[in-house]
């Protein structure tokens, strides 16, 4: 039958009603496919922002005082306030490099506002203002963690200084090529004095150029992902002044006085109370706690045919399988095993095994 003739059959309103409503539903399909695309790109790109949150998350535990332990649930509300529960730890450890929880100003958050330092006076509105700032930061800084600590110190012009001078990426270099170069337009002031030796040296006395290695000596096992590389420049075992006791090589035992090889470097320490640190990012790939004429011994991998070894410990703070950071404290200075007093006996050797050692010397630049 024609579709004229259908059409003549059915009354003019019907017809022209059920165009209607089929136009009605066509444009309600229209807006919920709409809906569909927009929450879709919502999505995609809440996502993204996750992504780049999640960037560099920092592991491990904070190594941190009692008194600022004690904030820690402060810590983890303002962390799930400002979108960076998962740097929870880093955020302990980095008020722990800021004021030890000796100061009402935990974070030393009160210059992000402005204001002169240690103006906040109660730590539950510093460790909100501290949070949210690093929040800030590690955003701008594209979730560069090292990057965002260091803005944290510097400000947030050094996020941008980074863009321009090193395609946003953080480096030691870079911050003391900025701490240099914000000292001398500053220095006319009177604000500014260098807080190491280092610094002074370096005339880079704007903010702290060691900032981000000093907030990550808090973290127990913790590395910035990827970070785990070594640098392949070697820091001593012991900071500071070393009192070398022992060569490597031929020597007389000092038990027996026969003639032997000493097959590592003595240095003094004060028993239970110098810190051995490791000489550069590597894996702890085996702990002895006793049992051995080394005593209480820690071996790190830092390449596949390079091993330091640290003997005689009074203690030891890692664990085997655990990732360390350059400079990064493993345990203290001991006198266990064989040891005629308080000493490190510090190694380098080529396998994971007793005998593989060569001259540490000039691993140490000795």
């Amino acid at each position: 039958m024609p579709w004229s003739l259908v059409l003549g059959l059915v009354p003019r309103k019907v017809w022209l009603g059920l165009v209607g409503l089929v136009m009605v539903l066509f444009l309600l399909q229209m807006v919920l496919y709409a809906s569909a695309i927009a929450t879709l790109i919502g999505f995609q790109k809440s996502k993204a922002s996750e992504d780049v949150q999640s960037v560099d998350v920092v592991n491990g535990t904070a190594q941190v005082s009692t008194a600022v332990e004690q904030y820690r649930p402060l810590f983890e509300k303002y962390a799930a306030k400002y979108g960076v529960s998962d740097y929870v730890e880093l955020l302990l450890a980095k008020t722990m490099q800021e004021s030890g929880g000796k100061l009402d100003d935990v974070m030393q958050a009160s210059e992000s506002l402005g204001l002169p330092p240690n103006t906040i006076e109660d730590p539950k509105r510093s460790i909100d203002v501290g949070v949210q700032y690093f929040a800030d930061m590690l955003e701008k800084a594209g979730g560069d963690v090292k990057l965002a600590l260091q803005a944290y110190n510097f400000g947030g012009g050094f996020i941008e200084y980074a863009k321009e001078h090193n395609h946003g990426e953080y480096s030691k270099e870079l911050a003391i090529e900025f701490s240099q170069m914000k000292y001398q337009e500053l220095k006319h002031t009177g604000m500014y004095s260098c807080i190491s030796p280092e610094a002074a040296a370096l005339q880079a006395c704007y903010g702290d150029i060691g900032y981000v290695e000093a907030v990550l000596r808090y973290l127990k096992g913790g590395v910035v992902e990827g970070d785990i590389q070594p640098t392949g420049e070697w820091v001593r075992p012991i900071a500071g002044t070393l009192n070398q006791t022992s060569n490597y090589g031929m020597r007389s035992d000092p038990f027996n006085g026969t003639s032997t090889m000493h097959r590592g470097i003595d240095f003094a320490c004060t028993n239970a109370v110098t810190p051995i640190r490791s000489v550069d990012h590597g894996q702890v790939v085996r702990v002895s706690n006793g049992g051995t004429g080394y005593g209480n011994s820690v071996i790190i991998k830092h390449d596949e045919n390079l091993f330091s070894h640290y003997a005689h410990l009074y203690s030891v703070q890692v664990d085997q399988g655990e990732t360390v950071q350059k400079s990064e404290e493993i345990g203290k200075c001991g006198t266990t095993g064989n040891s005629t007093g308080p000493h490190l006996h510090f190694e380098v050797l080529t396998k994971n095994q007793y005998r593989t050692d060569v001259n540490p010397a000039p691993y140490i630049d000795l």
